[in-house]
C-alpha cells in the first residue's frame, strides 16, 4: 500500500470513530448500588461534565436516552521521596531568622485513579463512546483528595469528546 491509500483509510477510519459517538441528547448516570462516597464523588463531577458536553443529565431511574456507566480506580503506584513537612530548622543572626535546609526527606507513596466512561444506549450492550483519563497523585496529599480529582478528570475526558483518546492529567 502506498503512504497516501495508508492515509485515506486512516482519515476514513478516524471520521467513522467520530460519526460512531452519540448526538447529544439525554442521559443517565449509572450509580452502581454498593457504591461508596468517592464514587459517588465521580458520577457526580461526570453528570456536570456531560451537561458541560452539551448532554441533560437525568435521574438514574428516568426515560433517558443513553446511560453512562462510570468505572473508577484507585490503585498504588510505587512510592517517591519527598521533603520532609517537618517546620525548618532557624538560624538567629542578630534579629534575623533564617531557614536552614533539613535535608531530610520523607517516602510517600503514589496513587494512580482511573476513570473511565462508557456511553450506552439505554437497552443496548455495546457502549456507543468510552474513553478514561488518569492521574498520579502523592497519596494524603491536597491533589489526590477525591473532591478534586474528581471534576479534574471528568471534565479533562469530556472536553476532548468525541474523541476517544485515553487522557492524561496532572
Amino acid at each position: 500500500m502506498s503512504i497516501s491509500t495508508v492515509a485515506l483509510l486512516a482519515l476514513a477510519w478516524s471520521a467513522q470513530a467520530q460519526a460512531a459517538a452519540p448526538t447529544p441528547g439525554t442521559i443517565a448516570v449509572e450509580v452502581r448500588a454498593d457504591a461508596t462516597e468517592t464514587d459517588r464523588l465521580f458520577t457526580d463531577a461526570v453528570s456536570a461534565a456531560l451537561f458541560d458536553a452539551r448532554f441533560t443529565p437525568l435521574p438514574a431511574n428516568s426515560h433517558s436516552r443513553y446511560i453512562a456507566r462510570v468505572t473508577v480506580t484507585r490503585t498504588p503506584r510505587g512510592s517517591v521521596p519527598t521533603d520532609a513537612k517537618d517546620p525548618p530548622a532557624m538560624a538567629t543572626l542578630g534579629q534575623v531568622f533564617v531557614p536552614l535546609p533539613s535535608g531530610k526527606s520523607q517516602i510517600r507513596g503514589l496513587v494512580a485513579t482511573d476513570l473511565a466512561v462508557d456511553i450506552l444506549l439505554r437497552g443496548g450492550t455495546e457502549p456507543l463512546w468510552t474513553s478514561r483519563a488518569s492521574t498520579v497523585q502523592l497519596e494524603g496529599s491536597d491533589g489526590d483528595a477525591p473532591a478534586k480529582v474528581a471534576p479534574k478528570l471528568a471534565s479533562a475526558l469530556m472536553r476532548q469528546y468525541p474523541r476517544q483518546d485515553p487522557v492524561s492529567v496532572p
